[in-house]
């Protein structure tokens, strides 16, 4: 009976000793994972009566929470595991021993990523609603995969996004196309390109027909101002924003353009037989090109043959002794002209007579020597007189009459048809030959080729 009792007794003491002994990690991690944190404390409390007791249990318990910590990560993306359970598990985590462990701190790590994920999505949100479609597709972006929840939702909402930002650079490409606002427009065609290439290949070819328009009609404005360096600064700054090579082509034509483009507007005056008009055009273009240029310089001579030239204009080729010139000059009368000459020979107190002549090669082009001569209004009170002779190849031509200081002007028109020199002679008359100054003298061209057609010569 005594030995009975023993036996029953030693039974009893090893199951009190098993009970206190047999705490199981995984109904702890089994509360864990059903996220009820104060289950587990509780049952985590009732069996560490002993600190060898804790030691052992803390060390199955970490060792079973390894594969638990992708569980929670989800519960926690979901929104079940919530701030009052995260941190109940964060005590037990302390009190357990295991919040050292790596497999706890990535666990947190990932937590604050899953934080910063959903803290992207939200701010990306904001944006999208405020149609800030940059904005929300970067923060979108910031939606990391793990997050489960909001990834597939942030990618879906990143082709929208995408999709509004085409739509709305494609109306602000056509707008900027409209109001000419091309270097916008080309950047946000480049932009266009990264979402939706196809539409972007499409307004390109709208874009450049608009901007090669507008250059045609820009360089136009330059070429009637004769700005020409004017042109060939703007066609430089928007050849760039072509997409097409047009515009980088006519930058290596732009003289040839220019220089045609001038000469239709020249031939308009000529067609009118303005020909003084369509050499000042061509001289002013010949000045703006900087450059010396053939066809230009043809058409000057040929427009130029059909106007007269002014005697104080033509080199001499030979002279003996002083050809006197005047650019503006008054007569006697009270008229002004332009264009004055004389010839004599200069005593030393300044005296204007003693004989004086100079001879012109015009190698038969001209009809008639024009002009009047009169006495200038600065010898109104010279007593003497003076006269002027024209010889052609030789040959007497015309005989001025003799002015004094009281003689009124006189035009003359003398026929040089044929000659080669033509000679203009003040004799040794002991006068001032300043008193029969040649007035707006001028060698005019055969009637023959008034009828010329110049811009022939110059079509391309």
């Amino acid at each position: 009976m005594k030995k009975k009792t023993m036996a029953w007794g030693c039974a009893l003491l090893m199951g009190l000793t098993l009970t206190a002994c047999g705490a199981d990690a995984s109904k702890f991690t089994g509360y864990i994972e059903d996220l009820d944190m104060q289950g587990a404390y509780s049952y985590y409390e009732d069996h560490i009566d002993s600190s060898k007791k804790k030691a052992e249990l803390d060390q199955e318990i970490s060792e079973s929470m390894d594969g638990l910590y992708d569980k929670l990560v989800d519960q926690y993306i979901a929104g079940n595991l919530d701030s009052e359970k995260l941190s109940l598990f964060k005590q037990l985590a302390s009190d357990a021993e295991f919040s050292e462990t790596s497999g706890y701190s990535d666990f947190l790590q990932v937590l604050a990523y899953i934080d910063q994920s959903k803290q992207n999505y939200d701010t990306a949100m904001q944006y999208y609603d405020q149609k800030d479609y940059d904005s929300a597709i970067a923060y979108f972006g910031g939606v990391m995969q793990r997050d489960t929840v909001r990834y597939e939702e942030a990618q879906k909402a990143i082709e929208t996004c995408r999709a509004e930002q085409s739509k709305q650079l494609v109306q602000d490409i056509q707008s900027q196309i409209q109001t000419k606002a091309f270097e916008e427009a080309h950047y946000k065609i480049e932009q266009l390109k990264n979402t939706d290439k196809e539409e972007a290949d499409k307004l390109v070819t709208e874009y450049d027909a608009a901007l090669k328009a507008d250059a045609d009609a820009r360089l136009t404005s330059y070429f009637d101002a004769f700005d020409y360096e004017g042109a060939v600064g703007y066609l430089a700054q928007v050849t760039p924003l072509c997409y097409s090579s047009d515009l980088s082509d006519r930058q290596t034509q732009l003289a040839d353009e220019f220089v045609v483009y001038v000469l239709k507007i020249a031939d308009k005056d000529a067609d009118a037989e303005n020909y003084e008009g369509a050499s000042a055009v061509v001289k002013q273009a010949m000045n703006a090109l900087g450059q010396d240029n053939e066809k230009l310089s043809g058409a000057y001579d040929a427009y130029r043959s059909h106007l007269p030239v002014y005697l104080v204009d033509l080199d001499y080729m030979s002279c003996k002794n002083q050809v006197a010139t005047h650019d503006t000059l008054e007569d006697n009368t009270g008229n002004m002209y332009h264009n004055a000459l004389f010839m004599c020979y200069f005593y030393g107190n300044g005296k204007q007579y003693g004989e004086g002549s100079a001879d012109y090669f015009i190698n038969g082009k001209y009809a008639t020597f024009s002009g009047t001569v009169a006495v200038p209004r600065g010898n109104a009170n010279d007593s003497r007189s003076a006269y002027f002779e024209v010889y052609g190849d030789g040959k007497l031509l015309y005989t001025s009459p003799t002015m004094k200081n009281d003689s009124f002007p006189e035009t003359f028109d003398i026929d040089i048809s044929g000659v080669k020199v033509l000679k203009i002679y003040y004799p040794d008359s002991n006068g001032n030959a300043e008193l029969a100054t040649i007035y707006d003298g001028k060698l005019n061209p055969k009637e023959a080729d008034k009828s010329s057609d110049s811009s022939e010569d110059n079509e391309e």
